[in-house]
């Protein structure tokens, strides 16, 4: 975890971003090199592309758990649910960017997790996923026009935020 690692956590949300393929003016404004983006159709995909790769790798974390059943048996139902909603999330945001035009992109054939092998450690990076899920969505969703894209994305963020705390009570750290 960043936090335990000594990566300040901006620096490993960016590098979260690259790792699940998000680029172009999405990544520009979570390195802070650009204020704001335009305001248009081309952003609003940008920004779907974003959280789309973000939910690719959400969802590869938790299969990863699930599927080496990592996850004690009392948290795996936890599991399972927040699985559920990332699948929900990249759904909704598909079916947004095909109404656009857009093209989704896919999930990456593999993502880098580290050495994961055992549940702490497994919490501990889906905890990072959630936070930098909830960081990207709390610095993209202002740069949304699209009023039915803003409406998901702020019910999206409502869900990190819920997953990222449960997280954090499970490892013991502060929730607020």
């Amino acid at each position: 975890m960043a936090e335990r690692t000594g990566v300040p956590r901006r620096e490993f949300v960016i590098r979260l971003a690259r790792a699940a393929g998000v680029a172009g003016p999405a990544l520009a404004l979570l390195e802070g090199t650009v204020r704001a983006l335009p305001r248009g159709e081309e952003t609003d995909l940008s920004v779907l592309y974003a959280a789309l790769a973000l939910e690719h790798q959400a969802i590869a974390v938790y299969d990863l758990g699930l599927g080496r059943s990592l996850f004690p048996p009392g948290l795996k139902s936890y599991a399972v649910e927040f699985r559920g909603d990332h699948l929900g999330h990249r759904d909704t945001q598909v079916a947004i960017v095909e109404e656009r035009g857009g093209r989704a992109p896919a999930a990456l054939s593999s993502y880098d997790f580290g050495p994961i092998a055992d549940a702490d450690r497994l919490i501990g990076q889906a905890l990072e996923i959630e936070i930098a899920a909830q960081q990207a969505y709390s610095a993209l969703i202002s740069q949304i026009r699209t009023k039915d894209y803003l409406l998901s994305a702020a019910f999206i963020l409502v869900d990190e935020i819920r997953h990222m705390t449960v997280w954090r009570r499970v490892l013991g750290l502060k929730i607020y």
